[in-house]
């Protein structure tokens, strides 16, 4: 299962991830918590065509009510081997409430690993912890789901999560490589 906040941000920090368990046909649910397209924008699913992902299911819940997600995520985090969640340790934004939602879920009994990816360009309050660099493990990505993840991000082009500058090629290409995540 991965929790994203928004699906944009799932797709930079653990697109590659999601394409490789795609093609491995393991069963994925994808629970978007906040982050509606900005205009213009491809429309919120097509990213997941792109991960090979058309099979996900997507559980759309009110970010906006953290209330409702940390009632919802341990009901939906059960039946899976694996829980992905945005790390960021800013309560206050969408991507760190959904780490703290997703963290009380899987600290339940009986409830899957949580691992944690990265987005490059979130900005965290400045109160927020730094990052848990001595729990982080790279994950090259295979050329075929490096690829997928940059079909999706350019799919989707408009800003990185966090910044003001618009995906190119070039970005979309260095993100594309590898993935950091936090175990």
């Amino acid at each position: 299962m991965v929790v994203a906040a928004p699906l944009r941000d799932a797709v930079v920090g653990f697109g590659g991830c999601m394409s490789m368990l795609a093609s491995s046909r393991a069963r994925l649910r994808v629970v978007v918590t906040g982050g509606a397209p900005g205009p213009g924008a491809a429309p919120s699913d097509a990213p997941l065509a792109w991960l090979g992902a058309l099979r996900a299911e997507v559980v759309r819940l009110d970010g906006s009510r953290p209330e409702e997600v940390v009632r919802r995520l341990p009901s939906l985090v059960r039946g899976f081997d694996l829980c992905a969640a945005p790390w960021c340790g800013d309560r206050g934004s969408d991507p760190g409430a959904a780490r703290w939602a997703a963290l009380l879920a899987c600290s339940l009994r009986l409830r899957p690993p949580l691992v944690e990816y990265w987005v490059p360009g979130h900005r965290c309050a400045p109160t927020a912890c730094e990052e848990p660099w001595q729990r982080a493990e790279r994950v090259a990505l295979p050329p075929g789901a490096a690829d997928s993840k940059r079909w999706a991000l350019d799919a989707g082009r408009g800003p990185l999560p966090g910044s003001d500058l618009a995906l190119g090629a070039s970005a979309g290409r260095c993100l594309g490589a590898r993935e950091i995540l936090f175990l």
